[in-house]
């Protein structure tokens, strides 16, 4: 502030220039300004406006700084004809005035706001001796005035559940609003709507401010249907909803204020120490006060002293309704166990509903499923009698049939005017007002129906405690029928007895004919129960059921009887894989092999007592694999002769070859001005001939080693192998072979890799068919693979072709026309598929051809 009134243009306002302030304006200036207190100064007949930077906030949004130096009507207009006489007063007079928590409704932030200050008006005097100005220092204390006033209100709350311990729900809903109307500076209105555990939908229980059934305040909200409040969302994230008011909510109430609530917010409430939603208290925001964070915070603590009261009325409720369960239940449990007959247990459970349930009388009707007719068995209270119209009364017939037809049970408080209840004459003249009936079903079927009436108002509570005895009324209404069918059940479960005897007998031959060994130990000691054919036959056909292990099979104690232990005491299965067992047959010791499954028995205790053994004999297998790998040794053994023999016919074959080709040099060296021209082209025909025959060799005895000669796996960069490739071949200056960019770098055995690469360089070079051969080397991603492609604009290489190429001495150019052995490709197939890899090849006649080899990503071990 003191930069902006250096600042300020104070010759455009009432104040005037700074040069011709006053002494004592210029020192209540500084004085403001260098003080951490509000401060504001009035100066001038016009009251023109000075403060300091701790009096900025005071101003709010919209009063700072366009109101710097201006009279202070324009900036206080709205509480003029209050502070203005107060000014003038001290003006006129020079004495100071003092105002403590003294109201003010600003208009500082775009609304009318309830505010609070404590504050002095002081005399400035001029050096003439009149009072220049006036000096306030003031205080806003709205924050702690609606913070006591908010706290009184919640104090209110929380003292009504100590002072009301056994209010009902309703009465707590009603006492919560009412003492929510003291505070309607800060609740402008509220809604309370409860949830019944059983309904999809919430209930209005009290209102204040609102009409029940208005535009905001229905009497029902469905929670997926949605409606005048979001409760759906606030019963999802369980946090409270701001609510902006909208034209269909009709005009909600100001509270105290005359300005309507332009905010509402949903709240929900919990059962005390439970997530349990038991419903909603919506409340209106003061269209004084913005919702800021302490006002939220009022609201929870409003909202949970709200629920708690709910709680401890539906706790109330709920103790009082388990005392009358456990009452009504115990004397129901009494009569149904007495030794007595039916009738008059089911009499004794009527008297107990008349007793604890408020009835006028009650009554028990028993279904009888053969004529669907239920019979009157019982009544008690103003009637006693079980005969008369409603003795007997069909399924479907009067309240009591229809009860038993649709299974669900009815109450109402308007006998006179409820259809289903048969005579109202009789109903207005005895004065009943409620009647409840409850079908009575036991593992889904109808057994009954019990009903009372009343002359008293009903609640659901009546429907839940003949809930809780109707199970056992019905299952004491079924026992007699249970007697009658006992012999039938006696009869079916000796056929049941045999069906399982029939079943155990199918068991155990099914384990007599098993293919596998099967046995049964039972006990530490692994005594043998039970062995089929198989096992017996395994072991040597010997007598072992009814002896431990360790005596019927000796030969498998030290081997066998460990691993039974362990399974025996640890009640895990063990699983052998090729075991090796020495066994005794007929006489004579041999190493065997099984595959086996020792898996512990339990019984009712979940303790093992014993041990089933399937075992199925791979000695044969066993023994062919063992000679099989012999086979693959002596082969191994082979191959490496014949690398030695390869490489020692290779060098023999190769000596005389290197001689003839000297011989035909030296022959014509010598007969050098004998020979014409056709017998020099011979001796070059001769040499070639012999380059030929060295190059197949070579050719075989590398493709002879392509599978089975590896070498060490070392890291390649691909692209300087390529270009190390491309500078061995030394292709012509017309030839271009180009290397693509991205080539990896591999894991991967050199020499072979490089061989692949230099052959089909080499075959591409040697069938250009033209000078400016070109080829072009690029890789892409193939998955588990590398796709390197070598692509040429040859003559191409007809479809039909494309298998033949791959194959050993096969060349689609005459030997003579184009020099070559018939094994480059070959070698290349060869080698890349040894290393788990693919080749591939895209040509067409006249359009060059690309060949694709597919290396593995990761190398691939010597099968």
């Amino acid at each position: 502030m003191a930069q902006r009134m250096r600042e300020f243009d104070w010759a455009g306002c009432p104040v005037g220039p700074v040069e011709h302030w006053p002494q004592s304006l210029r020192t209540a200036v500084s004085i403001c300004l260098s003080s951490r207190h509000p401060i504001e100064i009035w100066w001038g007949p016009e009251y023109a406006r000075l403060y300091n930077d701790a009096y900025r906030p005071i101003l709010g949004a919209h009063k700072h700084p366009q109101f710097l130096g201006r009279p202070g009507r324009e900036c206080w207009g709205e509480i003029w004809d209050v502070i203005g006489p107060m000014l003038d007063s001290v003006r006129d007079t020079g004495k100071a005035t003092w105002s403590e928590d003294f109201p003010l409704m600003l208009t500082r932030n775009g609304y009318v706001e309830e505010t609070y200050f404590t504050f002095s008006y002081a005399p400035l005097w001029s050096e003439d001796g009149s009072v220049g100005g006036i000096f306030c220092a003031c205080a806003e204390t709205t924050a702690r005035l609606i913070s006591e006033r908010r706290l009184r209100l919640l104090r209110g709350l929380g003292a009504q559940t100590a002072e009301a311990p056994t209010a009902t729900v309703k009465d707590a809903c009603e006492q919560s609003l009412k003492t929510l109307a003291g505070g309607r500076k800060d609740v402008s209105f509220a809604l309370l709507y409860l949830l019944s555990p059983d309904e999809p939908e919430a209930h209005l229980a009290a209102t204040l401010g609102l009409d029940p059934g208005g535009p905001a305040s229905p009497e029902r909200i469905k929670l997926q249907e949605g409606g005048a409040w979001p409760f759906a969302e606030v019963a999802r994230t369980h946090q409270p909803a701001r609510v902006p008011w909208s034209e269909p909510l009709g005009t909600w109430p100001g509270g105290e204020w005359p300005e309507p609530s332009r905010e509402a917010v949903v709240h929900p409430l919990f059962r005390s120490g439970e997530n349990a939603l038991q419903g909603f208290l919506v409340m209106g925001v003061s269209p004084r006060r913005a919702l800021d964070e302490a006002y939220r915070d009022f609201f929870d603590l409003a909202a949970g002293h709200v629920a708690t009261a709910i709680s401890s009325a539906r706790v109330y409720e709920e103790t009082r309704y388990g005392t009358r369960r456990a009452q009504l239940g115990a004397d129901v449990g009494a009569a149904l166990t007495s030794s007595a007959s039916l009738h008059d247990q089911l009499r004794r459970c009527c008297e107990a509903i008349v007793r604890h349930l408020d009835a006028a009388f009650a009554r028990i009707w028993v279904l009888d499923p053969t004529q669907d007719v239920l019979e009157l068995r019982a009544s008690a209270g103003l009637y006693t009698h079980i005969d008369g119209a409603h003795s007997r009364v069909p399924v479907g017939a009067l309240k009591i049939g229809l009860i038993a037809q649709t299974r669900q049970p009815h109450l109402t408080n308007d006998v006179l005017n409820d259809s289903r209840v048969g005579d109202k004459a009789w109903a207005a003249r005895e004065g009943m007002r409620s009647f409840v009936g409850y079908p009575l079903i036991v593992d889904g079927k109808l057994s009954g129906v019990m009903a009372l009436f009343s002359r008293s108002v009903l609640d659901a509570e009546t429907l839940r405690l003949l809930a809780s005895v109707a199970n056992s009324i019905g299952v004491g209404i079924e026992r007699k029928r249970v007697e009658d069918e006992r012999t039938e059940l006696l009869v079916r479960e000796q056929a049941a007895l045999a069906e399982a005897e029939r079943q155990r007998s199918r068991l155990e031959t099914l384990f007599l004919q098993a293919p596998a060994g099967i046995c049964v130990l039972r006990g530490s000691d692994h005594v043998f129960e039970f062995a089929n054919p198989r096992y017996l036959q395994l072991i040597g056909d010997r007598d072992v059921v009814g002896k431990p292990l360790r005596e019927a099979l000796p030969e498998l104690q030290e081997l066998i009887v460990p691993l039974l232990d362990r399974v025996y005491s640890g009640g895990e299965p063990f699983y052998g894989d090729e075991l090796r067992v020495p066994l005794l047959r007929q006489g004579r010791l041999e190493d065997c092999y099984f595959n086996f499954i020792y898996q512990p028995i339990y019984d009712a205790t979940r303790t093992v007592e014993g041990i089933a053994v399937i075992a199925f004999e791979v000695s044969e297998q066993v023994r062919a694999r063992q000679r099989s790998e012999r086979l693959t040794q002596e082969l191994e053994a082979t191959n490496q002769d014949l690398d030695q023999f390869a490489y020692v016919a290779s060098h023999d074959l190769k000596a005389p070859l290197r001689g003839i080709a000297s011989l035909s040099e030296w022959i014509e060296e010598g007969l050098a001005d004998k020979m014409n021209d056709e017998t020099r082209n011979q001796m070059r025909l001769l040499r070639g001939r012999v380059h030929r025959l060295e190059a197949l060799i070579n050719g075989i005895l590398s493709y002879s080693r392509a599978s089975r000669m590896r070498e060490k796996v070392e890291t390649v960069d691909v692209g300087a192998l390529l270009a190390e490739s491309r500078d061995l071949l030394a292709p012509p200056p017309e030839a271009s072979i180009v290397i693509g960019g991205g080539m990896p770098t591999l894991q991967a055995e050199r020499v072979p890799l490089q061989q692949v690469f230099l052959n089909l360089m080499s075959n591409a070079l040697k069938h250009a068919g033209r000078a400016d051969a070109r080829i072009e080397i690029a890789c892409a991603d193939a998955g588990a693979f590398h796709d390197f492609s070598l692509k040429d604009n040859g003559p191409g290489i007809d479809p039909r072709f494309h298998d033949r190429i791959w194959g050993i001495f096969q060349t689609l150019e005459a030997r003579d026309k184009v020099e070559g052995t018939g094994i480059g490709l070959s070698l290349v197939k060869k080698i890349v598929e040894t290393r788990g890899g693919r080749v591939a090849i895209e040509s067409e006649l006249g359009a060059g051809a690309t060949f694709h080899v597919f290396w593995p990503k990761q190398p691939k071990g010597p099968a």
